[in-house]
């Protein structure tokens, strides 16, 4: 689905660590814990819903799931009482991001986020603590159309002007989908130059002495395919993507979600499909975490419309296979 190109060239800046710094992009510090601290939640968050179990279902029809408007990728801020969404016509196109919060005992009417023309853009991501928010656009230089990300920060005026980000998380070619762990890693997906297949998973890797660089995750994570749109839970164990057919993992005509969980040495298992539930003939994609790493979204495209879908993130500990005992551990 994500299959725009572009030619030109991203303008290095010279002064990176001044502008990561900026941007509010560091490195985190050593001791940061993995696991996110669980927050209680106001009655107001989730627009006052049940959690939801172990069974995919539709996120609040009536609300963000409407008659005739498709809906993608989905952000709550940490508290969950504000959310960004992207809405988009036909096939992906026209992205849009909406915005509505909770104020005053009540939400919002939902509109075109103020700092975007025309609200165009898509893939937004709180940030851990609320303070800014990331996003995807389209950029123009020269003439030829391109994905970056982008980030605007909140100040007592609203939200600022938004920057573009610089390298490692642009490149010359599309980037989407960004996600970020407790601890401060970030995915996302790339078509850069250097991959594996069509869109390739990215993580921000800081060493001492060294800038930050975006690592490709590799195999089994990546393929000869297109693999994108990681969530990543905020304890950095668990990672949920799509993937496209003839991957052999993607059971379906379309894009399936796959699941991964970390290895404990600096690896991934292998991905498996996520199965009836939540995979079906449609494209599943736009898979996010809760900041607490209780709920992951995903949104569903069946040709004609786009929802957004929500189940308890202790569903996907079916799909973890057990260590291997110290007894057993092959040679």
């Amino acid at each position: 689905m994500h299959n725009l190109r572009r030619t030109h060239r991203y303008r290095v800046l010279t002064t990176a660590a001044i502008l990561f710094a900026s941007l509010g992009i560091a490195p985190a510090p050593a001791d940061t814990p993995r696991a996110a601290r669980p927050q209680v939640l106001a009655p107001s968050a989730y627009f006052g819903l049940k959690m939801p179990g172990q069974t995919p279902e539709l996120f609040a029809p009536g609300i963000i799931n409407i008659p005739g408007r498709s809906v993608g990728h989905i952000a709550f801020s940490p508290d969950a009482t504000e959310c960004c969404f992207t809405v988009f016509d036909g096939l992906y196109s026209n992205n849009r991001i909406f915005f509505t919060r909770f104020e005053k005992g009540a939400w919002t009417a939902q509109v075109p986020v103020p700092f975007v023309k025309d609200g165009q853009g898509f893939e937004p991501l709180f940030s851990r603590d609320g303070s800014r928010l990331y996003f995807g656009a389209k950029t123009a230089t020269a003439g030829f159309p391109g994905t970056d990300f982008w980030m605007t920060q909140r100040t007592a005026q609203g939200w600022s002007t938004p920057q573009l980000l610089p390298p490692p998380f642009n490149s010359s070619k599309n980037e989407f989908c960004l996600a970020q762990s407790a601890d401060g890693t970030m995915y996302f997906a790339s078509n850069r130059d250097g991959g594996m297949g069509g869109l390739d998973i990215y993580r921000t890797v800081e060493r001492p002495g060294q800038p930050m660089q975006a690592v490709n995750l590799g195999a089994p994570v990546n393929s000869e395919y297109s693999d994108g749109d990681p969530a990543i839970s905020p304890d950095g164990h668990i990672l949920v993507f799509y993937s496209t057919p003839r991957r052999p993992e993607v059971l379906t005509a379309s894009s399936d979600l796959l699941i991964c969980f970390d290895d404990g040495h600096g690896g991934w298992t292998t991905p498996v499909n996520l199965g009836e539930g939540f995979n079906t003939p449609g494209d599943e994609y736009a898979a996010t975490f809760s900041h607490d790493g209780r709920v992951l979204f995903f949104a569903r495209f069946d040709g004609k419309q786009g929802q957004v879908y929500w189940v308890s993130a202790t569903s996907l500990e079916r799909f973890r296979k057990p260590s291997p005992s110290p007894d057993n551990h092959p040679l």
